[in-house]
């Protein structure tokens, strides 16, 4: 990937910190937006970028001011600086994002921020910064709900297409090309996690590293048990803390780094898990969440699960993603803040997913 910085000095936007991207490039992207082939940059201005939630990437806010034929023009703006990788092996968070804006803008059914200039390989992008909305500590049952209704909306766009996604090389495929690197990373956090001389959590919970040994161990039963369901474009990151409710109600939904190819379930496990790890408790039931979906789902696709089926699938889902997004993720929490949160850990991920593990793999 080139390195978005090596732009000549005199060419990059001064300050007190400097831009990822020259003036002229800002203004060729400004003028594509407005249809001014006149306009030009007045002024350019850092200010503090909007709330957000942990995400991949440094965030920050500018706001341009400028002038052309079509008048003046003041825009409000927020550069994401990608930084690394989402898995070692796998394409950059920022390739994969900016290549969902270039390739996939028009195909969405949900509504993405406007994008005015990207770095190629996704170093870095510019996007409109979203108004003041509703906080996700603040939404409603109805926004949840409204949530799951886009999340169904794009499943539904792309359902069964997997195949045909695969040719774009940039999508991860955690259950195909990309699951070697997955489990590895998984069986790596096992690792590190043993390794720590302080206390820590395996040290804590006996039962815990046999657990992580045994899904990691399991991880192609829990992969072709996934694969019997249709694939989708699956968001791979869906949660409140990326999606903006607008003070109309209306949702815009962000942060694509993690996009992919694979079962819709992840991304509703996903939903419902880091909901209530940031939020609970929700002001809807978990339960109404997913009965919502399943009943969208099976109204736009005709596709639909038993109930015995679907909880089978629930399962398998909720171990995928443990294994996925938790177990490395467990050993670079440091210790004072990973043990204030266990008995939400226990709760929400490692008491499901040891049942989950118990009636789907009995007898290890």
């Amino acid at each position: 990937m080139t390195n978005p910085q090596t732009h000549s000095p005199q060419n990059v936007l001064s300050g007190t910190r400097p831009w990822a991207f020259t003036r002229s490039e800002l203004t060729a992207g400004l003028r594509r937006f407005t249809g001014d082939p006149s306009l030009v940059i007045d002024n350019l201005e850092e200010q503090d970028p909007p709330h957000r939630r942990p995400s991949i990437g440094r965030i920050r806010g500018l706001l341009v001011e400028c002038q052309g034929t079509t008048g003046s023009h003041s825009f409000n703006l927020v550069l994401k600086e990608s930084q690394g990788s989402t898995r070692t092996g796998t394409a950059g968070a920022g390739l994969r994002e900016v290549s969902v804006y270039k390739s996939f803008a028009d195909q969405l059914p949900l509504r993405i921020p406007q994008l005015f200039i990207a770095h190629p390989g996704g170093g870095w992008l510019v996007l409109a910064q979203l108004p003041a909305g509703r906080q996700p500590e603040q939404w409603q049952a109805a926004d949840y709900l409204l949530a799951i209704d886009q999340l169904v909306a794009l499943h539904d766009r792309f359902w069964g297409l997997g195949e045909d996604l695969t040719i774009y090389n940039w999508l991860a495929r955690p259950l195909d090309s990309d699951f070697s690197i997955y489990v590895h990373a998984a069986a790596a956090g096992v690792q590190n996690l043993a390794n720590k001389t302080a206390p820590n959590i395996l040290g804590e919970d006996s039962e815990l590293r046999k657990l992580l040994d045994r899904l990691i161990s399991h991880s192609g039963d829990i992969r072709k048990q996934l694969q019997l369901s249709p694939a989708t474009l699956l968001h791979g990151e869906y949660w409140p803390g990326n999606i903006h409710v607008h003070s109309d109600g209306s949702l815009t939904i962000y942060d694509w780094e993690e996009t992919s190819i694979g079962p819709a379930i992840l991304d509703l496990v996903t939903f419902v898990q880091s909901s209530r790890w940031w939020f609970d408790p929700l002001p809807i039931a978990q339960e109404e969440l997913i009965a919502h979906y399943r009943s969208r789902l099976a109204q736009a696709t005709g596709y639909a699960w038993s109930d015995d089926d679907w909880e089978i699938q629930y399962d398998y889902a909720l171990m995928w993603v443990f294994i996925a997004e938790w177990i490395d993720l467990l050993a670079t929490i440091p210790n004072t803040v990973l043990f204030s949160r266990i008995p939400q850990l226990e709760k929400l991920w490692l008491k499901p997913v040891r049942e989950a593990a118990s009636r789907r793999m009995p007898g290890d």
